[in-house]
């Protein structure tokens, strides 16, 4: 019964330490299929404070890199 609880735990906290995937905060579609995005990115999961805000412009069809 204790293994079962340390397993139960152990997957729990291994859950946690999954990265986020990325948030759209904004998404403005312009001409010829050009947006303008705001994409809030998840980088560390070992760090899930450190978040960083991308503004992007380009096509539509694109996620931008944080690279």
């Amino acid at each position: 019964m204790k293994l079962i609880g340390a397993l139960g735990i152990l997957f729990a906290l291994l859950t946690g330490c999954t990265a986020a995937p990325d948030r759209i905060l904004l998404k403005e579609q312009g001409d010829d299929n050009r947006c303008h995005m705001k994409i809030e990115t998840y980088g560390d999961p070992l760090m899930p404070t450190e978040r960083q805000v991308v503004d992007y412009y380009g096509p539509c069809d694109e996620r931008p890199s944080t690279k």
